[in-house]
């Protein structure tokens, strides 16, 4: 967390992206992919759009395993689709806190993601 007068950075430690990839199992939370791979790409998607930071953009339950990038594959579509992503969790409206709202993975369903990087139905 920056300190007061310091900018937030635009992405998650590696800390952060580690255990995100893991509770997602290296796989793209919308379709099952299995992400890392050169050909696949992923990326870690921000529910609460980056465009609007606030203290938990980073964190965990404001974070997800996607396949593609900001216009392509699954994190693509989310960006295409915004109604319907937010429907499902994969985006979130400003000032809701990411942990309240349940995101639909393609196995497993409707899914709580926890401050504390794991997630549970």
């Amino acid at each position: 967390m920056p300190t007061k007068g310091q900018p937030m950075s635009s992405k998650p430690t590696a800390e952060t992206r580690r255990t995100v990839q893991r509770r997602d199992r290296y796989r793209c939370a919308m379709c099952d992919r299995e992400t890392g791979s050169h050909w696949s790409g992923d990326s870690i998607h921000h529910r609460e759009p980056r465009s609007h930071p606030f203290d938990r953009l980073h964190q965990p339950e404001n974070l997800l395993q996607l396949c593609g990038s900001g216009t392509t594959g699954c994190h693509g579509w989310v960006h295409a689709h915004p109604a319907r992503a937010y429907r499902l969790g994969y985006l979130v409206h400003t000032g809701k806190d990411p942990a309240t709202i349940p995101v639909y993975y393609r196995t497993g369903g409707w899914q709580q993601l926890n401050k504390d990087g794991t997630r549970h139905p």
